[in-house]
């Protein structure tokens, strides 16, 4: 764990609009930060993602990122990542006036 652990801290970040290996990078930049200061990451909500909406008619076009990586993994296999929804932040934080 961080030394700034405090879960009841927030990191939250908005999608890289370039292509997949900028989504990837910024996924993997925003989960180093979030351990390194000890925050809970905020995952975004579910949006389309450039260059993977083509044939939109053949599969889903709004994507997590669940999607592509094992975040669940990552949380168990390093203590002091914390991650959340964006809609868990909401209800848990933003709706109570913390």
């Amino acid at each position: 764990k961080s030394p700034f652990y405090d879960e009841n801290k927030y990191l939250t970040f908005e999608s890289d609009h370039g292509g997949w290996n900028n989504i990837r990078m910024a996924m993997e930049t925003v989960l180093v930060m979030a351990h390194a200061m000890g925050r809970t990451l905020v995952l975004p909500p579910e949006e389309s993602m450039y260059l993977l909406t083509k044939d939109s008619h053949k599969h889903k076009t709004e994507f997590t990122y669940n999607d592509f990586f094992h975040l669940d993994s990552i949380h168990d296999e390093y203590p002091g990542i914390n991650i959340i929804s964006m809609k868990e932040y909401l209800t848990r934080v933003a709706m109570t006036g913390q």
